[in-house]
């Protein structure tokens, strides 16, 4: 009689978008077959045909297959703020509407012609196939099957935890098992245990124009208020309704608001390290889903429970407990939603 307790192996094959790239790089490979074994998964490189071969348990693979990919953009994006490659990218949009990159060579190759303002390319592209590549339409063409294709600039600024994209402006969507994903919940779970039923998601907001917006500010808070606690940066929470929470995924924090849910503690934007507190912020969508940001603060010099708004020398206002008010739109950067009921 068959075990019911019966692991069932697969095995998983990855591209190596980056092959001589991670060739370079012995040590991350090393650390790539460290984190394979623990998971009790077999790791083969075969650098000939660029591929990755995993064999292991189904949930296991598929763990290692996101972190080999998570692995490509690290060095990747390490490579490029060493300026050791171009830091321009060529991207093709795949059957279910995500972005693929060209490998490195291709993306290359594609650049080189795109500077020359030739309106058109033929090129081998990975799967062998014979390809049109249409810069005034940014398509890519093989017989009747068109992809549209996008150019991208990875920006040295970029987090390496990042995931790369062709978009200005994305949201991804965490799994479960990232330590990432555990340290967002975790912090969540401290105040709001027993006050919500499930939490739906975690998403990291990917908006690399906010984000350098934060990281002037922060440099210039670093400098002043000195690196002692990372230039007075907290992580604090902000409840919204489903339609402000877009808005803000796109455009950051808006003061003009204000007054919306009141401004007893000043005309700004409000935070709370207490998440049952934002809760109250947080209306429920159709689905009863509420949604509150998980924010990068910079607070600065914080004003006493008196100041209406920021007196000189001072950058933000508070409650004196646990709610503090922003008056500066670079001063928040909104880098997790989290969906709930």
């Amino acid at each position: 009689m068959a075990s019911s307790n019966r692991v069932d192996y697969i095995e998983k094959v990855c591209t190596l978008q980056y092959d001589g790239l991670l060739k370079e790089n012995e040590s991350a490979l090393n650390e790539y077959a460290d984190f394979c074994s623990t998971r009790q998964i077999l790791s083969i490189f075969n650098f000939d045909n660029k591929r990755l071969h995993l064999f292991g348990s189904s949930m296991s693979t598929k763990q290692a297959e996101k972190r080999f990919f998570d692995l490509q953009n690290e060095i990747l994006i390490n490579n490029i703020k060493q300026r050791k490659i171009d830091d321009i990218l060529w991207w093709y949009e795949t059957w279910d509407s995500t972005w693929q990159q060209y490998n490195l060579n291709i993306s290359s190759d594609i650049e080189h012609h795109y500077k020359t303002n030739l309106s058109s390319i033929m090129i081998l592209n990975e799967l062998g196939e014979r390809v049109k590549i249409d810069f005034q339409k940014l398509e890519e063409l093989y017989g009747t099957r068109i992809k549209r294709i996008r150019r991208s600039k990875v920006d040295p600024l970029q987090p390496i935890h990042w995931k790369l994209t062709p978009m200005n402006i994305e949201r991804i969507l965490l799994e479960h098992d990232l330590h990432e994903y555990n340290w967002v919940q975790e912090n969540f779970d401290r105040k709001m245990k027993g006050h919500y039923a499930k939490l739906t998601s975690i998403e990291r907001i990917q908006n690399m124009r906010l984000f350098k917006q934060f990281l002037i500010l922060h440099e210039e808070y670093l400098h002043k208020y000195g690196q002692a606690n990372n230039g007075t940066m907290h992580y604090l929470y902000h409840g919204c309704p489903e339609s402000a929470a877009k808005k803000i995924i796109e455009r950051g924090f808006n003061r003009s608001y204000c007054g919306v849910n009141g401004c007893v503690y000043g005309r700004g934007v409000y935070f709370s390290s207490d998440a049952s507190y934002s809760d109250k912020y947080a209306k429920g969508n159709e689905k009863n889903e509420k949604h509150m940001f998980y924010s990068r603060v910079l607070l600065g010099r914080i004003g006493n429970s008196t100041m209406y708004e920021p007196e000189d020398g001072y950058d933000t206002t508070t409650s004196g407990t646990h709610i503090f008010v922003c008056y500066y739109d670079s001063q928040c950067y909104p880098e997790y939603l989290l969906t709930y009921v």
